[in-house]
Parts: structure tokens; C-alpha cells; sequence
């Protein structure tokens, strides 16, 4: 690790109020909260279908990381070497490699490609600086060693591949997954609150928790809510201001002081498990009631099925 700490010393020896400011801001396109605004767009606003398959994506290759770095135990560079190394806005307190927002920001900019091809030539480009940013923030505040975002880059690509030929092979059957992925995270989930450390259980049982509502509720709106993805653009503004909004509002009374000392179960799994929920199945529930929808587009899709 010695050229690593060398290199990042070099870098932050760059370092004014600009640069912090700038390399803070960059740093957020890589946050689990950013990643996850953008998929909820794609799946209330834009294709259903797509955005559990992101989603999904985006969720497994964060355990996968998350499980990666609770074995590896390397520890920060700015713990590691603090003479040469500081840690610039908020520490992160959990072991470093692989960098999680590098994977965030790769898995996002890869599934979206992917996803979306007759965007390719905007997205492709615009990713690429977008992740290079990611990986370069990382370093200039300390968080990461270089081979750290290397790694995490390399895990995104390969599981968006790795999950693009499973869903080719699941063809329109993607839900079929809850049946597998489900009880892992619940077992993940048991295992992780039984013997993991305390940092790793808040981590893992955010994911399991939110991963398991995601696959259970999608099977259920596959087949018994059906709402219709199609909408003007006033109408998907209101859903995403309203499905945005209830998500905070699930979010934020965990933050209070009230359950402060409340083991992790309900603050990391129950908590991520109901938003989960309303992420897939209560906000599509809500946009119906409202008629946040293009009816001709369900017409056309009960003349399909009719037919």
C-alpha cells in the first residue's frame, strides 16, 4: 500500500475550500440515496420492467461489496496512515475495499446503458466521466486507496453482465427470482444480526431488509396490481413527488431520538423492508387511486390480453 498512500497523499496536497466543496458534491453521485432516486424514476415513470431489473441489480451488487469488504477488513488510508492521509467531510467508519460508491455509480451508469441502448451514444460517454469522477473523488478525500475504486468498478460491470444474461435467459419471467433471492436475504439477514460486527449488521440488514419486500411485492404487483407505467409528464412529476415523499415519510421517524439504542432490526431491516414496500406496491397503489396514468394505455392493455 505504499505507492497508494504516496499517491493520495499527492493528491490532497491539491487541496483549498474549492476543491473540498467540488469533490464532496461529485462524491453524492455515488450515494446509495442518488442511485436509488434514479431507478425509482425508471420504474414509476418510465418501464416498470427495467426498473425492478436495475433495482434488483443495484441492490445484489451492494450486498456483494458490502460482504467483500466485511472479509477483506482493509482498513480507511486516513486511518492507515493518518500523517500522510486525512480524511476530508464525513469519515466512513466501515472497512475500504472495495469502494461502495465506485459500484454504486458503475452498476447505475452500466444498467443504464445497458437498458436503455438507443441512448447508448449520450449515456455511454456521460457515464464513463460520471464514474471516473466517482473513483477520482473517492481518493482525493481520503476514503479510498486507488486499487479500492479499481475493484469496485470492476465488481458493477461484471455483475450487470452476470444479471443481463440471467435476464435474457428469465426472458419476462424476472420476478421468478423472489423464489430464490428472497429467502437468501432473509437467511443472509439471521446470520449477519447473529455473528457479523456492528457496523456490517446496520449495512446488511438495510440491504436484506429492502431486498426482500423489492422481490415479494414485485411478484404481488406483477400479478395483482398491474398499474399502468404510462403517464404525461405533469402526471409523472406528481408520482414521483408523491412516491419520493412517502418514502421520507417512512424514512425519517427512524431518525428520531426515540429509537435511539433500538436494536437494528427495526431501525436497518424494518425500516428498509416498508419502504421496500412502498417503493413497489404502495405508491404504484396511490398513483392508481389518483388516475396518475394514461387510460388509453390500460385500455390497450386489457384489449391485449382480451384478445
Amino acid at each position: 500500500m505504499g505507492w497508494e498512500v504516496e499517491f493520495l497523499h499527492a493528491l490532497q496536497t491539491t487541496r483549498n475550500g474549492f476543491t473540498d466543496i467540488f469533490w464532496k458534491g461529485v462524491t453524492m453521485l455515488g450515494e446509495e440515496i442518488f442511485v436509488i432516486a434514479v431507478i425509482m424514476f425508471v420504474y414509476w415513470c418510465i418501464d416498470k420492467r427495467k426498473g425492478f431489473k436495475m433495482m434488483n441489480v443495484y441492490f445484489v451488487s451492494a450486498a456483494i461489496v458490502a460482504g467483500v469488504k466485511a472479509l477483506v477488513g482493509r482498513v480507511r488510508p486516513f486511518n492507515h496512515a493518518p500523517d500522510k492521509v486525512v480524511s476530508v467531510g464525513e469519515e466512513s467508519t466501515d472497512y475500504c475495499f472495495p469502494s461502495g460508491h465506485t459500484n454504486s455509480a458503475t452498476t447505475l451508469v452500466s444498467l443504464v446503458v445497458r437498458e436503455f441502448p438507443k441512448a447508448r451514444k449520450v449515456t455511454l460517454p456521460v457515464g464513463i466521466v460520471v464514474v471516473l469522477l466517482v473513483m477520482f473523488s473517492r481518493m482525493f478525500l481520503g476514503q479510498h486507496y486507488p486499487t479500492d475504486v479499481l475493484a469496485g468498478a470492476a465488481f458493477g460491470i461484471v455483475i450487470v453482465l452476470l444479471f443481463g444474461w440471467l435476464y435474457e435467459f428469465l426472458r419476462n419471467k424476472e420476478e421468478y427470482l423472489a423464489f430464490v433471492l428472497a429467502p437468501a436475504a432473509v437467511i443472509a439477514s439471521v446470520l449477519i444480526g447473529i455473528f457479523a460486527d456492528a457496523d456490517f449488521q446496520d449495512t446488511a440488514l438495510t440491504l436484506t431488509g429492502v431486498m426482500t419486500s423489492v422481490y415479494v411485492c414485485y411478484f404481488i404487483e406483477k400479478r395483482k396490481v398491474k398499474w399502468t407505467v404510462k403517464a404525461s409528464v405533469a402526471q409523472n412529476v406528481m408520482k414521483y413527488v408523491l412516491g419520493a415523499a412517502g418514502a421520507m415519510l417512512l424514512y425519517l421517524p427512524f431518525e428520531l431520538s426515540a429509537f435511539d439504542g433500538v436494536t437494528v432490526w427495526v431501525t436497518a431491516f424494518l425500516r428498509f423492508f416498508l419502504i421496500g414496500v412502498w417503493l413497489i406496491i404502495g405508491a404504484p397503489l396511490v398513483f392508481k387511486a389518483l388516475g396518475l396514468y394514461d387510460k388509453r394505455a390500460e385500455a390497450d392493455d386489457a384489449d391485449m390480453k382480451v384478445s
